[in-house]
Formats: C-alpha cells, structure tokens, sequence
C-alpha cells in the first residue's frame, strides 16, 4: 500500500504568495496532487510567486491554474471555481492558506479595521469553504485544510485583532468537521505558530531574538516544517481526523 498518496487528487491552496504556501503546494505536487492556487490581485509580486509556484509543480508532472479572485466574493469565486474545476478536475482538497496579521495596538484600531481584518482572516476561509465545500460535500469525499495561528489562544501585545480571527477560525474548524464528517468531508486546522516565512510580530528584531530563546527548539518555523501535516490531513489516511487542531510550533505552546 501507498500511503498518502494523493494521485488523481486535486487540490487549491488559496492565498499562494509567500514561502510558506510555495511549501504547501509542493508537498501536495510531490505527493501526486494536481495543485492549484489563488492570488488577490493583479500585482506583479504575486503573479510571479503564483507562477513560480505552478511551474514547480508542473515541472512534476502535474496540471493547476493559478485564480486571480477575493476569496470573501462569493458570487466571483464561485465563478472562478466553476470555471477551474471545468478545466481541471473538481476540487479534492482545499486548503485555506491566505494569511494577513494586523499587528497593531488595539486602540488605534477602528471599526473599519475590525471589518478588514475579519474580511481578510476570516471569510477568506469561510467563503472558499462554502464554495468548494459544497461540491465535496455532494460527491461524498473532500479535505479541507485551513491556517490558523496559535495566537487564537496565546497571549501577545498588539495582536488582539489578529487573535480574534484566528480563534474565529479555530471554532470554524471544528464546528464545521462535526457537521461535515458524516459526508465523508473532513475538516481540521494546522496550528502554526511563529513562522519566517509568514508575517507577524515575530519580525521585529526584539521579538525574534526572545522567540529563538523562548521556542523550545530554538528557532522559528520554516514552512518545510508544514509538509508532512498537510499531506497527511489531505490524504485518505486522515479519514477518520476531524475537527482537530494539529499544532506544529516547535513545542511553544507546550512551554509553561
């Protein structure tokens, strides 16, 4: 037998700008999934990570699309996932990778901040959720996958916002697997904690240094460190995982 393998598999991972969500889709690729992505805009920056990322995987052997679409716009996405799923295949796994870490002290927020800050964190994952989901729930068979900080019940300075989508999030995730598993869908979260690869409070210098000597093992994530956990979840092995919090942090979270 073959575990995890995911040939035959499609899968979408959303919000593919940055080192860590390269990792992501490559580990799906190497593991025989079909993989393809989701960027927010039309910037260069982000059309050449997208591209970059899909000729790896091609290199491969493997088919995706990259979609420039607002994963919080439902009736756009739906479109956009229509159409992908048209000319690729439906969508297996879908994970839930678009990241945004407003750091900043709580009162000098607003409301509109709170509005961007859930729109950005929050129904980026909701909404592709319900779109992809949909289609899994009816074929029987789906994984999704969704990103959310330890910071959903960690305490740090200036992060109040940002912690409140991810614990948003966090109960998403389980909710969600409960009323899903039935179907044959899975949902469960990575736990990530402080990451290089990902934007955060952990980038300014004072707090990097205190984070090396705080973490366990002595240094930051990298998104290598990811891999493992998102093939196992996306696989037919996880069956039997739901509504589970797989935290990946070098052990922060265990430190007193």
């Amino acid at each position: 037998m073959a575990f995890f393998d995911l040939s035959g598999k499609h899968a979408l991972v959303t919000g593919a700008t940055g080192p860590l969500q390269r990792a992501l889709a490559i580990a799906l690729a190497e593991a025989g999934a079909d993989v393809s992505l989701t960027t927010a805009t039309n910037e260069m920056a982000e059309e050449v990570q997208a591209n970059s990322i899909l000729n790896e995987c091609w290199s491969i052997g493997r088919r995706g699309e990259a979609l420039t679409v607002a994963l919080a716009d439902e009736p756009a996405l739906s479109d956009a996932i229509a159409g992908l799923e048209a000319r690729i295949a439906p969508i297996d796994i879908l994970v839930n990778a678009a990241h945004a870490a407003p750091i900043l002290p709580f009162l000098d927020t607003s409301s509109e901040h709170d509005a961007a800050a859930f729109t950005a964190g929050v129904a980026s994952v909701l909404t592709p959720t319900r779109v992809v989901g949909r289609g899994m729930v009816e074929r029987g068979s789906g994984r999704v996958i969704n990103l959310a900080s330890i910071l959903h019940d960690r305490g740090v300075p200036n992060c109040a916002l940002y912690s409140a989508t991810q614990g948003a999030i966090v109960g998403f995730t389980k909710s969600l697997g409960i009323e899903w598993i039935r179907s044959g869908v899975t949902v469960n979260a990575l736990g990530i904690g402080f990451y290089e690869d990902l934007p955060g409070p952990q980038h300014d210098a004072e707090i990097h240094a205190a984070l090396e000597r705080y973490i366990p093992l002595r240094r930051l994530g990298e998104g290598s460190d990811l891999q493992g956990a998102v093939v196992y979840l996306a696989s037919d092995e996880a069956g039997f995982v739901a509504s589970e919090l797989i935290v990946v942090d070098g052990s922060i979270t265990a430190h007193g």
